[in-house]
C-alpha cells in the first residue's frame, strides 16, 4: 500500500509541475542512465576466474616471463657444461690470397700469390680442469642457486599477477556496488524532494525546506556521477591486467564473499620464515657471498692447478697437398696432465698491499648479505605480524558495519513513513538518509578492505592461499 501511494504521488506531483527545473534535470539525468545502461550493456561480462584465467595467459609481463624461463635455463646449461665437460671446438680457417695481373710484365714470380688457397681446419679440445682447489666448482654452485632462485622468482611474478587481478577484481566489484548505493540514494532524494514540492504547495512547509530538499537531490546527482567516474576510471587498470585493449570495459558479475581468517600469527609466522620472498632473495645471497669470500681467499694462495690438455685434430691443405696432425702441447702428441702455479700479488695499487682490499671487499659482502637476511626476517615477521593485527581489526569492524547497515535500512523504512505522516523533520530525514549511505559505503569498502589485507598477508607468506580457503573462491552465490 505504501508503493502505491508513494507511485500516485510522485505522478500526480510529475504532472503538476511539468516545466519546473526538477523535470529538467530529471529529463538530462535519464538520458545519462540511458547512456549508462546502453555502455553497461557494450561492457563485456566478466566472472573472477575468467578474469584469473585471460590474465594468466594474456597478460604482457607474464608473457615476457616465458622467454626469462627459457633464458634462464640457457644460462644455467652454460654454467654446467662449462663446468662437467671439456669444451670441444670445431676450427677452421683460411689464409689471405690475392690474384693480380701481370699489369707491367713485372718478371717478378712473387708478384702474385699460388692459386691454390691454404688452410686448415679440425676439432679442438680445449685444456680441462681437473683440480683446481674447489673454485670451479663454487662458481658451479653458485650459478646453480642463482638459476634456482630465478626459477622462484619467475613462479612468484606469477602469483602476484594472480594477486592483482584478484584485488583489483573485486576493487572494480566493490566500485560498482557504490555506484548503485549512490543511485538509490538519488532515488530516494529524488523522491523527498518531489514530495517537498507537493507540501510547499499545499503550504504545509516553507521555501527554505523546499530548497534544502532541492540541495539534497543535487548533492546526490553530484555523489552519483562521482562514483561513476571512480568506477569508469578502474577499468583501465583491468585491462592491462588481463592484457586487452585499454578501452576495453568489463561489468563484474561476481561480488566478494566476506570470510574472516581462522589462522593464527604463530602459523602465518612459520610460513613467513620458509616461504618469504625476500628471506629466500636473502638466503641465496648470503651463499652466494659466503663462496664468494672463501673463493678470493683461495685466488690469493700460490695453488697449483691440475689440467688435462686433450690437444686437437687438424687437417691442413695448400697447394702442395694436405695433411692431417694431431698435437697436444709443444708439438707433443700424448696426453699430457699439467700442473701450473700462477700468482700474482698487488705490491702497490689497485687492490691493495697482496691483494688485501679484495678480501676484505668479499668479506665485506658477505657480512652484510648476512646482515641483510636478519634484517629480512625481522621485516617480514613485523610486517606478518601487523598485517594480521589489521585482519583482525577489520573483522571486528566489518561486524560493527554489517550491523550498522542492517539497521540503518530499518530505521530508513522507518522515517519514511514518518515522514510522509509528516511526523518527522526534513532534518531527521535528511541525517538517516546520509547515514543510510555512509553505512552502505562503509560495509563494502570494509570488506574489501579485509580482503585486500589477506592477499597482503598471503603475499608476505609466500603462499598461493591461505590454508582451506581459495581467494579465487570468495564469491557470494
Amino acid at each position: 500500500m505504501k508503493k502505491f501511494f508513494l507511485f500516485i504521488l510522485v505522478f500526480t506531483t510529475s504532472s503538476v509541475y511539468p516545466q519546473t527545473d526538477l523535470d529538467g534535470l530529471e529529463k538530462e539525468l535519464e538520458q545519462k542512465d540511458k547512456k549508462q545502461e546502453f555502455d553497461e550493456n557494450l561492457a563485456s561480462n566478466l566472472s573472477l576466474q575468467d578474469a584469473i584465467d585471460e590474465g594468466l595467459r594474456e597478460n604482457f609481463h607474464q608473457l615476457t616471463r616465458k622467454y626469462q624461463f627459457e633464458l634462464n635455463e640457457i644460462v644455467f646449461k652454460d654454467a654446467h657444461d662449462d663446468y662437467f665437460y671439456p669444451k670441444l671446438n670445431l676450427t677452421m680457417g683460411l689464409t689471405s690470397d690475392h690474384f693480380v695481373e701481370n699489369f707491367y710484365r713485372d718478371n717478378n714470380v712473387n708478384a702474385s700469390s699460388p692459386k691454390t688457397p691454404t688452410g686448415y681446419f679440425g676439432l679442438e679440445l680445449e685444456d680441462y680442469t681437473l683440480f683446481n682447489w674447489g673454485k670451479d666448482y663454487m662458481d658451479y654452485l653458485n650459478s646453480k642457486d642463482l638459476y634456482q632462485r630465478a626459477k622462484q622468482n619467475l613462479s612468484e611474478d606469477k602469483r602476484e599477477l594472480r594477486y592483482q587481478i584478484i584485488q583489483h577484481y573485486f576493487d572494480l566489484s566493490t566500485k560498482y556496488l557504490l555506484v548503485r548505493v549512490q543511485k538509490r540514494q538519488l532515488s530516494h532524494t529524488s523522491f523527498i524532494y518531489r514530495l517537498a514540492k507537493e507540501k510547499l504547495s499545499l503550504r504545509k512547509i516553507n521555501s527554505q525546506e523546499y530548497l534544502q530538499a532541492k540541495t539534497l537531490f543535487l548533492e546526490a546527482h553530484k555523489n552519483y556521477q562521482d562514483a561513476l567516474f571512480i568506477y569508469y576510471k578502474s577499468q583501465e587498470t583491468m585491462a592491462t591486467l588481463l592484457g586487452d585493449d585499454l578501452t576495453t570495459t568489463y561489468k563484474p558479475l561476481n561480488v566478494l564473499r566476506y570470510k574472516p581468517v581462522t589462522l593464527s600469527s604463530k602459523e602465518a609466522y612459520a610460513f613467513i620464515k620458509k616461504n618469504n620472498r625476500q628471506v629466500l632473495d636473502a638466503k641465496t645471497q648470503v651463499k652466494v657471498n659466503s663462496r664468494l669470500y672463501q673463493k678470493a681467499l683461495k685466488d690469493n694462495l700460490p695453488l697449483p692447478k691440475l689440467s688435462l690438455k686433450l690437444g686437437s685434430y687438424y687437417r691442413t691443405f695448400s697447394n702442395t697437398g694436405y695433411s692431417d696432425e694431431y698435437n697436444t702441447f709443444a708439438n707433443s702428441k700424448n696426453l699430457e696432465v699439467a700442473a701450473t702455479v700462477n700468482m700474482t700479488w698487488r705490491l702497490l695499487g689497485r687492490g691493495g698491499l697482496f691483494n688485501s682490499r679484495i678480501n676484505e671487499s668479499a668479506y665485506y659482502h658477505k657480512k652484510m648479505s648476512e646482515l641483510q637476511l636478519r634484517e629480512s626476517h625481522r621485516n617480514a615477521e613485523v610486517s606478518g605480524h601487523l598485517t594480521h593485527g589489521r585482519i583482525l581489526h577489520l573483522q571486528k569492524k566489518f561486524e560493527a558495519a554489517d550491523a550498522g547497515l542492517k539497521n540503518a535500512r530499518k530505521v530508513f523504512d522507518k522515517a519514511i513513513d514518518n515522514y510522509l505522516a509528516s511526523k518527522t523533520s526534513f532534518a531527521n530525514i535528511k541525517q538517516i538518509l546520509q547515514h543510510l549511505q555512509d553505512a552502505s559505503t562503509n560495509y563494502h569498502n570494509t570488506k574489501y578492505e579485509h580482503l585486500a589485507e589477506k592477499i597482503q598477508l598471503a603475499r608476505i607468506m609466500g603462499v598461493d592461499d591461505f590454508p582451506g580457503e581459495r581467494f579465487d573462491r570468495l564469491i557470494e552465490q
